[in-house]
């Protein structure tokens, strides 16, 4: 059974760590007994972001991330310390498909609001490092 836990408009949920995968699976707000693992909204969450993310230890680490717009499971593959792989392990959502990145990664789609974003921002900065001008790449001669 879980604690029900209300921080100012937000209810979050007490677990215990066998409950985090149900938890993370259905996209629930929850917090283990010492705070170690939680899963929320991104603290820096804006108009038009809706992600759900499980943290380990500090926002600095997401564990999992959901992106409701394009309805994809993200997970981090990076290792941090026993304990951060066994809250992987244990909150990993029962799911058919989680795309797997890195911590960086990650960390990128939370800041840009979702993955949609994530790959504009990402093909924006490669257009600019490359001096690659869009009306190029769609011109029948190709030049580039």
């Amino acid at each position: 059974m879980a604690l029900r836990v209300s921080t100012g408009d937000d209810v979050m949920d007490t677990i215990t760590l066998k409950q985090m995968s149900e938890y993370t699976t259905y996209r629930l707000p929850f917090k283990n007994r010492n705070e170690t693992v939680f899963a929320t909204e991104p603290p820096n969450a804006f108009e038009g972001q809706d992600l759900y993310v499980v943290y380990s230890y500090g926002e600095h680490f997401p564990i999992y991330v959901y992106d409701y717009q394009s309805e994809m499971w993200f997970g981090n593959d990076d290792k941090y310390s026993p304990t951060t792989s066994r809250h992987q392990t244990m909150a990993e959502p029962e799911v058919d498909e989680i795309q797997w990145l890195n911590t960086e990664e990650l960390n990128q789609i939370i800041y840009c609001g979702g993955y949609r974003n994530y790959c504009s921002d990402r093909c924006g900065v490669i257009l600019y490092k490359n001096k690659t001008n869009i009306a190029d790449i769609n011109s029948p001669t190709g030049k580039q």
